[in-house]
């Protein structure tokens, strides 16, 4: 029998209800919202952050320097090697970027009176800004270095050479202006405003930038991670913001701010079949590409089901929606509303989500995507090995072994169908016959993160702080397409990975957030025509620009 993975769909109704309890609290409220949060300079004397965002000599100064990020290739490649085993390889790729950063921010980089530059694994960089109170735990802001590269035959397609980063004075193209050298150089002219209006951190600022995220971070991000583990200890940090979630959303008639609170887990599970070879003359009935194609239809066929509680900060996303939108349907609201003690409720949002788009529905439930195959050398010769990687997306419910062994009874399935043998993470399940064995194996593995806590000072802060920039600050023109609205702040999830499974050890408060205007998606990163509308670009400054003072200014926060 197939194992029995446990899916809300598919319990029994008194199960159901019982699975809905233990996330459910009925003493919560519903998409509660703060008031704004914005530091006393604000009040006293605003014009720093006015300037960041609306002043045409600042905005062209700033473009220049991401310009010249972008400039700078930086691509990576999932068969890059290890540091160690080729520092020229890494040294000719980064060390023309971190020159950049150093003649263009010397107020930074070249100032250790007021800031410790060091050098992680060659190529990690981790900025630190000493607080006057040590009892303050410090915050850790991050970005990667690192971009996915250009398939050359797409070329033809930009609008502008990826590498030349062009500003046309509304957007700015190229490789890394959406993905993530815009947070990184926003994160420096942030601290750079700082520095030059006297701010002097009671709490301490670190920064920290790693070179491969794109390929996983073991790299960068890992040992970033593991030097401010030995050196501050465990759950020694007030919080911890890196690229993800939505800037900025519009649905339902409802505008969103939506940071990262929780992240999929993911795992990448490599299939491999062993057959006899032979000419291709007297083939078998099936060749080992024609069984591993079946594996693959019924792997497809088996989609795995929502599934829909309060863990997923998806939830409380569509309960926001649903208490703010004015033209949801009520019966919709109704559902999205009551899905936390409801039976019918919950199976209905759950099935209304799974509908609506690829991206709803991958937000409540897990993924699969046979994404390499391999197999055959020559036309008139049988393949004697095939072999599929399949990149699965945990949903925040599930974990790792419930995905393996879903992939696992598909795999016996066919094993017995075809009479072969079969080993799984190197025990034997089956016996190799005489038409060969099936072999299988996670490559990879993480598990779903543990969920950022939404109630308490750090998320009121954080939160109120997000509506004050956007709502009083760069939506303030009565030119601005959403001046006058209110900006919603909730709870979301990326359905990818970012840097911050390196850091789950050094705070239970880690913030997926990016400011701006549009997602990553939307500003074609990894693709073709990667471009940043610039005001984006302006709001990440601005916005730790208050962000650092506020968490300086308010001390009963850790």
């Amino acid at each position: 029998m197939k194992p029995p993975i446990r899916f809300l769909g598919d319990c029994n109704q008194t199960r159901a209800k019982l699975e809905l309890s233990k996330w459910f609290d009925p003493a919560a409220s519903i998409c509660r919202q703060y008031s704004y949060k914005f530091p006393r300079s604000y009040k006293e004397d605003n014009s720093t952050v006015l300037r960041i965002l609306f002043d045409d000599n600042f905005r062209n100064q700033s473009a220049k320097k991401l310009s010249g990020a972008v400039k700078i290739p930086t691509d990576v490649y999932d068969d890059d090697p290890k540091v160690d085993d080729d520092p020229k390889y890494w040294q000719a790729k980064f060390d023309p970027f971190h020159k950049y950063l150093n003649e263009t921010f010397p107020l930074v980089f070249n100032n250790s009176k007021h800031f410790q530059v060091e050098i992680v694994n060659s190529h990690g960089i981790v900025i630190t800004w000493p607080g006057t109170n040590s009892t303050l735990k410090p915050v850790l802001l991050t970005a990667h270095q690192d971009v996915v590269p250009i398939q050359l035959s797409t070329l033809p397609k930009w609008t502008y050479p990826p590498y030349e980063g062009i500003y046309d004075g509304d957007r700015l193209w190229g490789r890394g202006s959406s993905d993530c050298k815009n947070l990184l150089i926003g994160l420096l002219e942030s601290l750079e405003q700082l520095h030059k209006a006297k701010f002097t951190p009671k709490r301490t600022i670190i920064l920290g930038f790693g070179f491969d995220e794109e390929i996983g971070g073991e790299r960068g991000a890992q040992s970033i991670a593991d030097n401010l583990l030995s050196t501050y200890g465990k759950d020694s940090f007030y919080a911890v913001i890196d690229e993800g979630g939505q800037s900025i959303a519009f649905e339902n008639d409802v505008l969103l701010a939506l940071p990262g609170t929780g992240e999929k887990g993911s795992t990448d599970i490599i299939i491999g079949l062993n057959t006899p070879g032979g000419h291709s003359s007297v083939p078998p009935s099936h060749t080992s590409i024609g069984i591993v194609s079946q594996l693959v239809e019924a792997l497809e066929n088996d989609f795995f089901q929502p599934i829909y509680t309060p863990n997923n900060p998806t939830f409380h996303e569509y309960q926001c929606i649903a208490t703010y939108s004015p033209s949801m349907s009520s019966h919709t609201k109704w559902s999205l509303l009551n899905a936390g003690d409801n039976f019918r409720a919950n199976q209905e949002a759950k099935n209304w989500l799974f509908n609506k788009s690829l991206l709803s529905r991958y937000l409540i439930s897990s993924s699969q995507a046979v994404d390499i195959i391999h197999g055959g050398v020559k036309s008139n010769a049988l393949p004697e090995y095939v072999e599929i990687v399949v990149n699965h997306r945990i949903a925040v419910e599930s974990s790792v072994n419930e995905i393996y062994d879903h992939d696992l009874f598909h795999v016996q399935q066919i094993a017995e169908k075809f009479d072969l043998g079969l080993v799984s993470e190197n025990k034997t399940l089956r016996e190799e016959t005489p038409n060969g064995k099936l072999v299988i194996y996670k490559a990879s593995q993480l598990e779903p993160a543990p969920i950022t806590p939404t109630v308490g000072p750090v998320w009121e802060l954080f939160s109120g702080n997000i509506r004050h920039v956007y709502e009083q600050l760069a939506f303030s023109d009565p030119n601005s397409e959403y001046h006058g609205m209110q900006v919603i702040v909730a709870p979301g999830i990326a359905t990818g990975n970012t840097d911050t499974k390196y850091y789950w050890n050094l705070t239970k408060n880690i913030f997926r957030y990016r400011p701006g205007l549009f997602t990553t998606v939307e500003s074609h990163a990894h693709g073709v025509d990667e471009n940043i509308k610039f005001d984006s670009h302006l709001q990440i400054i601005a916005f730790y620009y208050e962000y650092l003072q506020l968490i300086n200014e308010e001390e009963n926060l850790d």
